[in-house]
């Protein structure tokens, strides 16, 4: 598993987070597409996690 995509991942959702945090000023098609990117980020971390989980029981090293 990349650590670094995880990273990657973890800092996009929190910049999509802290961007509709701050929505006062957007339009609702911009909190639209913050929302689906935060959707999809949120879908990559999960799969990276999944993925990490099973290669650690593929390797005999569950959590």
């Amino acid at each position: 598993m990349d650590n670094s995509s995880k990273q990657q991942a973890l800092s996009k959702i929190r910049f999509l987070e802290d961007q509709l945090v701050s929505l006062d000023h957007y339009l609702p098609e911009t909190y639209d597409y913050l929302m689906r990117e935060l959707d999809i980020q949120k879908r990559i971390l999960a799969e990276l996690e999944v993925q990490e989980t099973f290669a650690a029981i593929d390797t005999g090293l569950t959590r």
